[in-house]
């Protein structure tokens, strides 16, 4: 009995032991797993040395071709996807006249011209993967004019890196950041319905449209008509040009009649109903009783 008792002791002991190597063999690979993912954790790797060398390189010389103005495009820093998902916004805001999608640089958060001190720093790299040629990068951009804080993703193409999405951070009234995800949000506008612009047409353009002098009376008068035709003349005047006009938009082009000479184009303002050509001539549209 004592014999079975001792033996069955020694089984327990060796498989608490194997228990204990299986538990801890797990723990050291999921540690090692977990900082292979943390790129703040030194590495003897030298593609992901060489792939982080890179990257903080291209971000570098983005700022440095933004700073110096040079003429050098920064397309090349971006991959296709991104341009072509920016191409599209701005398609979509071609007609608007009030401000669309962006309302300031894409790459420096900034509404007017770009300084030229530029300064990249606290570049960290939370997310890479070298063999799916992918990265998250966060930094700060200073300049004299602010301090921007964002993120990079990057995605290999053409054998380079470039970058494909830029997260915004933006600082709310209580010192919070909250994250912007320029991609995400682009995509999320292109899949929102247009509102449809009216169109212009001869038969909505028909009509009178006076310049006024500094007292408020009629000046000169431009009359379209709803073929097509125009003419333009002083008030009291027997004389007038005749001219034919085409419709561009909201962009209204005369050219005289039986002459070479080049258009006179004038834009239409809705809100207004005023023409406005490119000397800041005025015509307001008038009501006819």
């Amino acid at each position: 009995m004592k014999k079975n008792t001792v033996q069955n002791g020694r089984m327990k002991v060796m498989i608490m032991l194997l228990i204990c190597v299986i538990t801890s063999a797990s723990c050291s690979g999921q540690q090692k797993q977990a900082q292979a993912g943390n790129l703040d954790v030194a590495t003897d790797n030298p593609k992901v040395e060489k792939a982080k060398e890179d990257i903080v390189g291209h971000i570098k010389k983005l700022y440095s071709v933004i700073a110096q103005k040079e003429e050098e495009s920064t397309e090349r820093f971006a991959c296709h996807t991104w341009w072509d998902t920016v191409a599209a916004v701005e398609k979509k805001d071609a007609d608007l006249e009030e401000i669309g999608f962006f309302n300031d640089d894409l790459w420096t958060q900034m509404q007017d011209d770009n300084p030229d001190d530029f300064e990249v720093c606290d570049i960290k790299f939370l997310q890479m993967d070298v063999e799916k040629g992918t990265a998250l990068v966060d930094f700060i951009l200073w300049s004299s004019i602010q301090t921007v804080h964002q993120k990079f993703e990057f995605c290999r193409e053409d054998g380079d890196w470039r970058i494909h999405n830029i997260i915004r951070y933006n600082t709310d009234s209580d010192g919070k950041e909250a994250e912007s995800d320029l991609m995400r949000g682009m995509k999320s506008y292109l899949a929102e319905p247009q509102e449809e612009a009216s169109q212009l047409t001869f038969a909505n353009m028909g009509g009178i449209y006076d310049s006024l002098d500094e007292n408020m009376n009629s000046e000169s008068r431009i009359c379209l008509n709803a073929d097509g035709t125009a003419t333009w003349g002083m008030i009291g005047s027997l004389h007038y040009t005749e001219y034919t006009y085409t419709i561009k938009g909201h962009t209204i082009c005369m050219k005289p009649k039986d002459v070479d000479s080049e258009e006179d184009c004038y834009e239409y303002d809705e809100d207004t109903r005023t023409l406005k050509n490119e000397q800041g001539a005025v015509y307001y549209r008038q009501v006819v009783e």
